[in-house]
This record gives structure tokens, C-alpha cells and sequence, in this order.
């Protein structure tokens, strides 16, 4: 690791070639469910605490040493995110809190709609977007109503009703890519916003706000794309990224009214910032976290990466019987991995979070197993209909009877919970060696042949839906 000095700043610089060893043999060997969310490097914290942390000050102020040099910081972070999204003079990139979600609800507001939009947000089974079919809704200026991301209710368009296509970079499901840019020119193609949601693709693709592209020049550029920068490796409590065309923001009133997004004001009066970064980011910010931010974001050679965990993973898996893969498997995606598994003799299906017990337990494997916050897609790959989900869902309903305050309830309480239906998710991070790779394989390969063998030493809770071994139902102390 190189520094290079420059006055009494320090810059660190890693070649990209050496880096994802450097995170690899440093910091993450044996953690496997990476897809949710990445560990905190040396090298950041180290530099945080040696070069930032020291002259820590307050950002709404430049009068003193620590508050200018702190404010500086964060604008340095501010351009590197820019820089490396591509971003121009006409986007604005605001630090949100909550990741994506906090992006989406701050640029709702910003857009101060006065009617209703058409927002189009449906990809199909395989996770992709149906192009002609999109354009065909767009042309005729129709909808498909199924909104989970931006909680507006739609209405059939009349006259200026703005158009909207919010789809996510790739899903968090199957890792399955979508061509970004030929959504976004047939979404322009029909005046409609081009909305990308990077949350999963973000950590590994190269993201590029206003992209070149010779044949649809004026149409590929983006007008807001959502990033997640703590599911960056290294991003560990670092805040949601908004980067959208300043056009967009419509609403003079920021989201978050406080300190730092006010010009003036008086006892009758008050008037806000037109700076849109400023007046979004009103409030103490999250100084440390937003530089982190700076840190941790950057494009390197990772694709070629993917594909290759890719076919390796699904040339492992192929002739498993009883392993099924959801989602199209023939199509550029992510090594992000979703799947159920069959008992081999009944052909009922082994439930998932049984399935991450043992992942868990025996090979210290950490899966994810339910619906990963896509219930709608979810369902469609499990083959589940409306009729089916809607009986599904009075089926671990809580009793509306029980008096949630004096019975002590403080979570969602249901006494069937474990009849959720769901899968595990796991992913292969670009960085992790050939050995641990081959390891994860094998180890899926072992609980999909033979887990079902194990059932009878563990229990379920059937209002959490959680498997324990039947040793492990007391938590113990190690101490």
C-alpha cells in the first residue's frame, strides 16, 4: 500500500489488480453471506482514525481549523462519488440516511408531484425487463399497477401525468443484470423517467450516471440512481447515496427540515437554500460515515469476476437433482444465488431456514433464508399465485383478538410463522479464494444431498420460524 503525501494530507492508493487480495487475505475469509452487507476494512479505518477523526469538527461552520478541514473532507468524499458515477454539473449527489429506501423517499418528495404519476416497476420471471413489451405500455400510455417501491397510489394517465420507470441494476434475488441502458433509452423514447435502484448491483458493476453511447445519444443518460454504499466492502455504517438530475427537485422545502438548509429567516418568515446538496442535507450529517463513503466506493476489475463464480457455481450445482436455482440462469447476473431444496423422497420442499441451520451449524456458512424484501417476485418464482398468497397470508396473520400492549407483544406475532414461504440466499463475493469457493459448493452440494437426513435432531418455533439443533435451544455462556 502506497501513501502519498501531499503537504500534511496523506492519500492511500491500492492498485485495483491487488485489492481484492488485499480484502481478501486482510479482513473477510470467513464470512459468506456478503451480499447484505460487507465488513469495514484496516486500511479505511485506519485511515479514518489517523486522519480524520483527529481534526473532527462541526459541518456548519468553516471558521475554525477542525470544522473547514472536517467540511472539506465530506466535499472530497462528495466527489469522488460523483466522479466515479459519472455524475455532471447537472446531478446533484445527496448522503441520505436508511440506504436506498431514505434516496427514493427524499427524491418523492423533491418530485412534488401534483397528481399521481404512472410508475412502471414490473420485470418478469426471469428478472429482466420485457422491452417490447415496456414500449408497448409506454406508446399507449397504459400501466401495470404494482408499486412496492415508491408507495404511490397510480392512476391511469391524463394529459401531463408523468411517466416513471423505476427497475432495480439487478436483483437481489437472483443477481440476474439488466441492460441499463437500453431501459432507459425506450423509457426516454416516451418522456418517461429513467430510475435505477443500485442497491445490489451497486458493489459490483460499474455505474455510470450519463453514459456515452453513440446510437442513443440523449436518451441513456439516468435521472436518479439509488446506492446502498454500506453493501460496499468496507462500507460499514456509511448512508444511502441520491444522485438525480437537479431538475427534479421541484419542491423548494426540503424532506428533512433543520439546521444548514435554511438562507434566512424571521419571526413570520423563512426562507431555504436553492443549493439542492446543502438544503437536503439539512442537520448534523453523518460526517465520518459519508467520508467512509468516499473510501469504499470504486469500479475494479469485478465482472469478469462474477461471471466466472458464475459458471463455476451453476457447473457445480447442475446435475443436483434436488437443488433448484431460481430465476433464468442463461442470462448475465451476479454470483448471487437463490434456491429451494426437494426432499428426495416425498419431493416436499426442505424448509429455508432448516436449510441455513445447517449451512450454519456445519459449516459456519452464513445464508439468508426468506423472501429477501421481494415478496411479489418471490412468490412468482415459487410459483405461488394471488389466490394462494392471499390464503398464505391469513394463515400467519395475528389474531386481531389478542391485546398486543398487555400481552407484551412488541414484535409481529403469529402462531404459524414458520408456514412463510421463502428460500436461501447466498452469494460468492468477487474476492473470496479458490479454495473457500470450492468449499461453499461443495458444502451446498452436501446439504442439498444429504440435509434432509439431520431433521430429526432439530426443532422448529413455529412463531419465529426459526431451526435450532436440539442442543442449542439454550443460549450458552462461553465465558
Amino acid at each position: 500500500m502506497a501513501a502519498l503525501k501531499h503537504g500534511s494530507r496523506k492519500f492511500y492508493e491500492i492498485p485495483s489488480e491487488n485489492l481484492q487480495y488485499v480484502r481478501h487475505d486482510r479482513e473477510v475469509k470467513n464470512h459468506k453471506k456478503i451480499e447484505e452487507l460487507f465488513k469495514s476494512l484496516s486500511f479505511i479505518e485506519d485511515y479514518i482514525q489517523e486522519q480524520v477523526l483527529p481534526h473532527y469538527g462541526n459541518t456548519h461552520t468553516t471558521t475554525t481549523v477542525t470544522s473547514l478541514q472536517t467540511t472539506l473532507y465530506r466535499h472530497e468524499a462528495r466527489d469522488i462519488i460523483r466522479n466515479a458515477v459519472n455524475a455532471s454539473e447537472h446531478d446533484s449527489v445527496i448522503f441520505v440516511g436508511n440506504g436506498v429506501t431514505g434516496g427514493v423517499h427524499k427524491l418523492i418528495h423533491a418530485l412534488d408531484l401534483k397528481k399521481p404519476p404512472v410508475v412502471w416497476i414490473k420485470q418478469d420471471l426471469t428478472g429482466q425487463v420485457d422491452l417490447s413489451d415496456l414500449e408497448m405500455k409506454l406508446k399507449h400510455k397504459m400501466t401495470f399497477v404494482f408499486s412496492l417501491l415508491l408507495e404511490i397510489k397510480l392512476h391511469s394517465p391524463k394529459g401531463d401525468t408523468q411517466l416513471i420507470g423505476c427497475f432495480s441494476a439487478a436483483s437481489n434475488v437472483t443477481g440476474i443484470l439488466t441492460d441499463t441502458n437500453a431501459v432507459t433509452a425506450c423509457l426516454h423514447q416516451y418522456d418517461a423517467l429513467a430510475f435505477w435502484d443500485y442497491a445490489t448491483a451497486g458493489p459490483y458493476v460499474k455505474i455510470n450516471m450519463n453514459p456515452f453511447v453513440t446510437s442513443e445519444q440523449g436518451l441513456v443518460h439516468k435521472d436518479a440512481i439509488f446506492i446502498s454504499t454500506h453493501k460496499f466492502v468496507g462500507g460499514v455504517q456509511t448512508p444511502g447515496i441520491l444522485v438525480a438530475k437537479k431538475k427534479l427537485f421541484e419542491n423548494p422545502v426540503p424532506s428533512g427540515c433543520g439546521g444548514g438548509s435554511v438562507f434566512f429567516m424571521t419571526e413570520n418568515s423563512h426562507r431555504y437554500l436553492k443549493e439542492i446538496e446543502m438544503r437536503e442535507e439539512s442537520g448534523t450529517p453523518a460526517i465520518v460515515g459519508d467520508v467512509r463513503a468516499g473510501l469504499d466506493i470504486g469500479a475494479s476489475s469485478i465482472m469478469a469476476k462474477e461471471e466466472n463464480l458464475c459458471r463455476r457455481a451453476l457447473a457445480s450445482w447442475e446435475n443436483i437433482e434436488d437443488l433448484i436455482i431460481l430465476g433464468n440462469t442463461a442470462v448475465s447476473r451476479l454470483a448471487i444465488f437463490s434456491f429451494v431444496i426437494r426432499h428426495p423422497i416425498s419431493g416436499v420442499l426442505l424448509h429455508h431456514n432448516y436449510v441455513c441451520a445447517l449451512l450454519n451449524d456445519l459449516f459456519g456458512i452464513q445464508a439468508r433464508g426468506g423472501c429477501a424484501c421481494a415478496g411479489p417476485y418471490a412468490q412468482n418464482l415459487l410459483g405461488i399465485n394471488e389466490k394462494l398468497a392471499k390464503e398464505i397470508e391469513a394463515l400467519i396473520l395475528e389474531d386481531s383478538r389478542l391485546d398486543r400492549i398487555h400481552l407484551r407483544r412488541y414484535n409481529e406475532y403469529s402462531e404459524r410463522e414458520i408456514l412463510r414461504p421463502g428460500f436461501v440466499r447466498l452469494n460468492l463475493p468477487y474476492f473470496m479464494s479458490d479454495d473457500a469457493v470450492h468449499f461453499v459448493l461443495e458444502a451446498v452440494k452436501m446439504v442439498a444431498e444429504h440435509g434432509w437426513k439431520l431433521l430429526p435432531r432439530y426443532m422448529f418455533n413455529p412463531e419465529t420460524g426459526g431451526w435450532k439443533h436440539r442442543t442449542h435451544q439454550v443460549i450458552q455462556s462461553f465465558l
